[in-house]
């Protein structure tokens, strides 16, 4: 009980001290208020004038962040405009490669078909041969 009761004590004593030291304060206060209005005034001033510089350079720093980001987006525009132009002529060039290949198969297979029904030359030959002694037998039995 008696340590509740010191505490107590101790609170009452700083409340009376903070409600009449107040008063003493305010009494200072106002014995010195003509000079501390000039400093609060001037020091008012101050800030209204740091305040419209953090304003100007606010507002110059969003606008070059906005032409930044204008020139960032053309220039990404810019890019993608350029690859897929690339792209494009990588796909022509894929496509004239592939038309050129299949006419190359085209003739090829063109040239394998007329050597594949023309007669073999070493059979032309042997067949020309047998076919002269045919026609000389023709010609000696027609002279008999």
């Amino acid at each position: 009980m008696t340590t509740t009761k010191l505490l107590f004590i101790s609170i009452f004593a700083l409340l009376l001290t903070s409600f009449y030291g107040a008063p003493l304060q305010a009494q200072n206060a106002m014995q010195s208020s003509g000079m501390d209005m000039k400093n609060m005034k001037s020091e008012m001033e101050q800030m209204r004038a740091q305040m419209e510089q953090i304003q100007t350079l606010m507002k110059d720093t969003m606008a070059k962040m906005a032409a930044a980001d204008a020139a960032m987006k053309s220039h990404m525009e810019t890019e993608q405009a350029s690859m897929k132009s690339q792209m494009e002529l990588q796909q022509a060039m894929i496509n004239h490669l592939q038309t050129m290949t299949d006419h190359m198969q085209t003739h090829m297979q063109m040239m394998t078909d007329r050597m594949a029904m023309k007669p073999d030359p070493m059979d032309v030959h042997k067949k020309s041969g047998a076919t002269k002694q045919k026609d000389k037998k023709m010609m000696d039995d027609q002279k008999k």
